[in-house]
């Protein structure tokens, strides 16, 4: 169609076959208006618009018509005895063509789709997978109330599957205090920290994995000493500990009294503590998620803080301390060679400064007398020559030159070799630089327009792909470079280089391959018009070329086929 106003292109018309049915086919009805002198699209009624769009949607019109026989496209199929007929929509037909041998209705006839009624029990759910067809309202007036109610509905199911704890016993647990945990995502150390909330492991999973972003759902929970977690327990367990040991590297060592009783009341209650946690956590009726057994003082002690964890999808561990501290030396590398950097830039400039000032001093040259016959006067000094001061800036600026490519070098071999097997494991196999080659292959002898790209890792494997690409008659066996040079080694192969394909014939260009077939065409042609005896030449030599054969010939006439003959004749005239 014609453009509108300020538009680059106008829009595209679609063909489509015509659709008799009154209902169902309101896109393709139109109204022109004589004034306007424009045709306004979807000229119908609300119940034609209606099937239309749930036709398209694939929703069954059952929910929209209400009970309503209306003259809608749709399919029909015969019960085993032959008698009863069932008609069912676009929809409900699209999902059950496997099923049943459908035949298509012809216009005219008025239906309600059969997965509205409830005596149907196949096809009481028409397309959908759980929503009744006959307990669904879609209609103008009730769609956005039945949306509204479903969406609730899929929300309270959420809702349950994340809040519902199931223990060992087949009990669900209610009184669960909820644990506030930082999760890191494993590889990122201390970046990008979000606070969850959980009560129970699977949720704290669930709400990592879209929390955090994580391409795949976590599947493992560290801590910062690499200790794997298996449940909120565990969990617990162990930011007590570590409270232990950090309150007993916290607190300052007592000198000893020469009797040695003071010592023994501190560590007796920093054991009964410990122990006390162990022993009450020991009963095998705790579930794994169960905070019950443990002291409520130290749980409210430990609880009032964030746990930190590090969340992984099945990679293993990288420590964050080895991550820090990987990057605190990157950045003090970066720091040292921008020092250098800076530092080259200012002896360049007074370079540049010094040799401006003897350029435009303009000094003469000083003639010394010399004893030497070959050379008398020496010529000393003058603006041409550089100074002391210009030549020792030159020595220094070499100097900073070589131990700048020095710092690159020793950069980039400890960047290979920082956190040896951390970063190892930080890049997965998804995102590694595929060892595979596409190149540019045409036919021998073809054009390079008719070509297209293949695939390969080995000469062998680029082979078996270029002869499925350009589906030849035989295998390929050989590669050319567009001037004829043969290719033997994967390394000679670079990334989209132009490459040719030969079956196991020699290199050829396109010209060759023409005048080829026109030599052959051209005996073709007077083999058939004067006779086969009309190439059976026979060749006499010169006097020379009579010369030139040995005695031991037993004739002096030459005799060829008549096809080298011609192919001479046509190539050397």
């Amino acid at each position: 169609m014609t453009k509108a106003r300020d538009e680059v292109c106008g829009y595209p018309v679609i063909a489509q076959k015509y659709n008799p049915h009154n209902n169902g086919a309101s896109n393709q009805k139109w109204n022109y208006m004589k004034s306007t002198k424009a045709f306004m699209a979807f000229h119908s009624t609300s119940l034609d618009k209606e099937i239309t769009a749930a036709n398209y949607a694939g929703v069954c019109t059952s929910s929209v018509t209400r009970e309503e026989k209306v003259d809608q496209p749709g399919y029909y199929y015969l019960s085993p005895s032959g008698k009863k007929k069932a008609m069912l929509c676009l929809a409900c037909g699209q999902s059950v063509r496997a099923e049943k041998g459908l035949e298509q209705l012809l216009p005219g006839l008025p239906f309600l789709c059969a997965s509205a009624s409830e005596t149907q029990k196949p096809f009481s759910r028409g397309p959908f997978k759980v929503i009744d067809v006959a307990k669904t309202d879609l209609s103008s007036r009730e769609a956005e109330n039945t949306l509204s109610y479903y969406e609730e509905h899929l929300l309270s199911l959420r809702m349950k599957t994340c809040t519902q704890v199931v223990s060992h016993c087949g009990m669900a647990v209610t009184n669960q205090k909820a644990v506030k945990i930082i999760a890191y995502k494993n590889g990122d150390g201390y970046r990008n920290g979000k606070l969850i909330v959980a009560g129970t492991f699977p949720m704290l999973l669930t709400e990592c994995t879209e929390q955090l972003g994580l391409a795949r759902a976590a599947s493992k929970i560290y801590t910062k000493d690499g200790t794997t977690i298996s449940s909120l327990r565990n969990l617990v367990l162990w930011a007590m500990d570590e409270s232990f040991i950090q309150r007993d590297s916290e607190e300052p060592k007592e000198e000893a009294d020469p009797v040695g009783t003071k010592e023994i009341p501190v560590k007796s209650m920093k054991g009964n503590s410990r122990m006390k946690v162990k022993t009450k956590s020991s009963p095998k009726s705790v579930t794994s998620d169960s905070l019950d057994g443990i002291d409520p003082s130290l749980l409210t002690l430990i609880l009032r803080n964030p746990i930190a964890i590090w969340v992984s999808c099945g990679e293993p561990f990288l420590s964050p301390n080895a991550l820090k501290k990987a990057e605190k030396i990157e950045k003090q590398n970066w720091l040292k060679k921008d020092k250098i950097l800076a530092d080259l830039d200012v002896m360049k400039h007074k370079m540049r400064q010094l040799k401006g000032r003897r350029v435009a001093a303009c000094q003469p040259a000083t003639m010394v007398p010399n004893k030497s016959p070959v050379q008398l006067v020496v010529v000393e000094g003058g603006w041409t020559e550089q100074t002391q001061e210009e030549i020792k800036l030159l020595d220094l600026i070499r100097h900073t030159e070589a131990h700048l490519s020095e710092v690159q070098e020793l950069q980039s071999k400890r960047n290979s070799l920082i956190a040896p097997k951390c970063i190892a494991f930080k890049q997965s196999n998804l995102y590694k630089q595929p060892n595979a080659k596409r190149v540019w292959i045409y036919l021998n002898g073809g054009r390079l327009e008719d070509g297209t790209y293949a695939w390969g890792k080995t000469i062998s494997e680029l082979l078996n792909d270029c002869s499925s690409r350009l589906k030849l008659a035989h295998p390929a066996r050989a590669l050319y470079t567009p001037d004829g040079e043969p290719i033997h080694s994967w390394d000679d192969v670079e990334r989209d280089m132009v490459i040719c394909v030969s079956t196991g014939r020699s290199f050829r260009t396109q010209r060759e391959l023409k005048q080829l077939v026109e030599i052959r065409a051209n005996y073709a042609r007077i083999c058939r018009q004067q006779g086969p005896q009309a190439t059976d030449i026979m060749l006499s030599p010169s006097t020379k070329l009579h010369s030139l054969v040995p005695s031991r010939q037993p004739s002096s006439s030459l005799w060829c086929s008549p096809k080298i003959y011609f192919l001479l004749v046509c190539k050397h005239p």
